[in-house]
């Protein structure tokens, strides 16, 4: 009897939580929708729809013609390029040590300490392509052995 009745009280309340209609959504083959909806839904869809926008078309502003220069720089503070990572650690002191080392054994390269979870990297250089931070890891190599080229944001009018 115990069971009967908590049976009873499950289907009371779930039937006293159920919407009026049921949504359903039928796709015929040829690509059409066909769709149930509440009637309140559809009444505050349909006055979206009915209410009108005003358009204003926006006034035309000439144009300035446009100069093409030959610096790939004109109006790109930073473009896509290459930097080289010479260092990783997780510890961020260890990095910082590597940054102040390389900075005075090499003070005509600039040089960063980044953070890409989990490691901080001492990237160094701006180089618009690997090829032309080639001559860069080499020479680099005799100090940082695990030099490498990576992808990265650069400084256009620093680049190389």
């Amino acid at each position: 009897m115990k069971k009967f009745i908590a049976v009873f009280f499950i289907i009371l309340s779930s039937s006293i939580f159920a919407q009026e209609k049921i949504d359903t959504i039928q796709i015929i083959n040829n690509g059409t929708l066909n769709m149930e909806i509440d009637s309140s839904v559809y009444n505050v869809l349909k006055a979206k729809e009915d209410a009108t926008c005003v358009y204003t078309p926006k006034k035309s502003v000439e144009k300035k013609p446009t100069i093409k220069s030959s610096d790939p720089c004109a109006g790109n503070a930073q473009v896509n390029g290459f930097k080289i990572q010479i260092y990783y650690s997780k510890n961020r002191q260890e990095a910082n040590k590597v940054k102040d080392e390389f900075s005075k054994l090499y003070p005509d390269m600039s040089v960063q300490v980044t953070y890409y979870t989990p490691d901080y990297r001492v990237l160094v250089g701006d180089y618009f392509s690997k090829n032309s931070a080639s001559k860069d890891i080499r020479r680099l190599r005799s100090k940082y052995n695990s030099s490498f080229s990576i992808p990265f944001k650069v400084l256009c009018r620093k680049a190389q």
